[in-house]
């Protein structure tokens, strides 16, 4: 179960906006007034059927960030410790949705991501759900690992062994509350993490036609050997010592 963590403030509520919806949609950001708006824009263009929020949570950003996210943005959330999971924590406790979906602020999702994302909530006995990736500023090399990946993916799931994209997730908002959210003292791996334990409530659904596209910029600053190596050693760490990574270097 997650630790309590520092007290996030809900720094903005759009006028008008629904007290209640059927789907909150948390994007954590830091400093990310390069990506954000395109992400946003995305988000505010689905097309689904029922209703649903777009929550910003913000790590104290001191770019545009913020700024940039109320064009858009139901709610914005302030959070102080400036980590993925506490920014995801953060978020969930303002939304009001009853199913929590997950994605990162450089991440763009196609108009039709979340009601193919969403749709396996109509059986009860799923908890949570994933889907896969592709780039958007990808080369064909980054292209075909992807394809490669993504599919792996699927196999992993089904032999009980979760790897799952933090950027392309959701959850039941009553399982999420079951086991206590993200542990919001991982600086890595608190997607897994999170997925791993959720599965005690119901079943966990990967989606892969729920696709969304990512920026590369990590592995354009890393390289590949770094990227692979970093991911794969965390993977293991993660499901065989149940620790995952202490650091994780900021690229913006």
């Amino acid at each position: 179960m997650a630790k309590r963590q520092k007290k996030s403030v809900l720094a903005y509520v759009r006028k008008g906006a629904k007290k209640q919806v059927d789907i909150s949609i948390i994007v954590p950001a830091l400093n990310e007034e390069h990506y954000i708006e395109t992400c946003l824009n995305a988000l505010s263009k689905q097309r689904y059927f029922c209703s649903y929020e777009i929550i910003v949570a913000d790590g104290y950003s001191t770019d545009r960030t913020r700024e940039i996210a109320k064009k858009y943005a139901d709610k914005i959330v302030i959070e102080h410790s400036r980590t993925i999971a506490a920014g995801r924590q953060a978020g969930a406790s303002v939304a009001s949705g009853k199913i929590l979906v997950y994605t990162d602020a450089d991440t763009i999702a196609p108009a039709d991501w979340l009601t193919r994302l969403c749709a396996p909530f109509a059986d009860k006995k799923v908890s949570a759900t994933f889907g896969s990736l592709m780039p958007f500023d990808g080369t064909p090399f980054d292209d075909f690992i992807c394809l490669l990946m993504n599919p792996l993916t699927g196999v992993l799931n089904a032999l009980g062994c979760i790897y799952v994209y933090g950027n392309n997730m959701a959850f039941k908002r009553k399982a999420f509350d079951q086991i206590g959210g993200f542990n919001v003292n991982l600086i890595t791996a608190e997607d897994t993490d999170i997925m791993k334990r959720i599965r005690c409530t119901g079943a966990t659904e990967y989606v892969p036609h729920a696709r969304v596209l990512f920026s590369m910029r990590r592995v354009r600053k890393w390289g590949y050997p770094k990227y692979l190596a970093f991911h794969t050693a965390n993977f293991f760490r993660t499901h065989i010592m149940g620790k995952s990574f202490k650091k994780y270097e900021p690229v913006r």
